[in-house]
């Protein structure tokens, strides 16, 4: 009997902490990501044909739902609960857009994206909008086009956005036909992750390299949209493309909690024609030292013609200097014994 009621109490301790473990992923979660299609037969379906609106935020949002919940078996060899799924990145960051209104209009010409109108509207006219659609679109025809996610590539179609339609394909095969490389390797990292015999840093050069390649997409059709942002954003959001060459370059981990801990350093808002720059009041030190070391990088990446990219690039394809270089990162930002004031101490003779 004591043997019986010690299994049993030693059972109900594992359920009661895989729940509690459960519970705080999921309050790690983007907005709205339980009113979000999960599946398939969330969305419209006429003739065999779903239709998605990638313009509106729960629907696009639900194109990486699905990513993550069919390939949660490729990555459950290294953790549970689909935490060390590297495809979290892409909807985390989605969700930071949508909560700090850099999906609406900057324009102010329509009530997209605004809590007085449609708030889960997602504008043609916001450059992260554009940007982020190359990063849900390509990676969602590219897992299809590999087979993960069930379905035939002429099953799914998506709407077009009100204006502007010859800068977005809407089907694997237009995208195949636009962007020919790029979904070549978002296809190869869907291929990659269903092999087990792949390793960790493996597929994260997978998924970086495509990552890297929908951005640059983006930057080539997207350039003007930034403009009708405050020159303070537009200068942050040109510093984040760029130093997501670098970050790809450490294969930084793009699981569920890495990423969540690192997005507290993301500006919460729009930048301001008069936020000072990387010293806001109404930021943490984190956030400003983050948009510190952004303008910091950009500007060695402009200044060397791009050779400092190419350095740094070399200079990771060591597993140990990429270990460092993650280490490094995170205790510059997260670290809050740093203030921007010391980095800029530091580092103001090379910036």
């Amino acid at each position: 009997m004591f043997l019986l009621s010690s299994l049993l109490c030693a059972l109900a301790g594992h359920v009661s902490a895989f729940l509690v473990e459960t519970s705080s992923l999921t309050d790690l979660y983007p907005p709205l990501w339980k009113e979000c299609p999960g599946q398939f037969s969330d969305y419209r379906v006429e003739n065999g044909v779903y239709t998605i609106n990638p313009w509106l935020y729960p629907e696009r949002m639900g194109m990486y739902k699905i990513l993550v919940t069919f390939t949660a078996e490729y990555f459950e060899r290294f953790a549970p609960n689909n935490e060390a799924n590297i495809l979290w990145g892409l909807p985390l960051q989605h969700g930071w857009q949508y909560e700090t209104g850099r999906l609406a209009d900057p324009t102010d010409e329509t009530k997209c994206g605004r809590e007085n109108g449609n708030h889960t509207c997602i504008s043609v006219d916001s450059w992260w909008a554009c940007m982020n659609y190359y990063l849900s679109v390509l990676p969602f025809f590219g897992a299809i086009e590999a087979g993960v996610l069930g379905i035939s590539s002429d099953q799914v179609q998506l709407l077009p956005p009100p204006k502007d339609q010859m800068y977005f394909c809407y089907s694997v095969t237009t995208c195949r036909s636009t962007f020919p490389e790029t979904m070549t390797k978002w296809s190869t990292f869907f291929q990659q992750a269903m092999e087990p015999s792949k390793s960790w840093d493996d597929l994260l050069k997978y998924l970086w390299d495509a990552h890297v390649a929908s951005i640059e997409e983006g930057r080539t059709s997207f350039d003007d949209r930034s403009l009708y942002f405050p020159k303070p954003e537009t200068d942050f959001g040109k510093s984040w493309a760029t130093a997501m060459n670098y970050i790809a370059a450490i294969r930084f981990e793009t699981t569920l909690q890495n990423v969540t801990k690192f997005q507290k350093a993301l500006p919460p808002r729009l930048l301001k024609p008069d936020d000072p720059p990387y010293f806001i009041e109404d930021f943490t030190d984190s956030q400003n030292r983050f948009l510190f070391l952004l303008h910091g990088l950009n500007k060695m990446h402009n200044d060397s013609g791009h050779k400092f990219l190419s350095l740094f690039r070399n200079l990771m394809k060591s597993e140990l200097l990429r270990k460092m270089a993650n280490t490094v990162l995170e205790q510059i930002i997260l670290d809050d014994n740093i203030s921007p004031q010391e980095l800029d101490i530091i580092f103001s003779g090379y910036i």
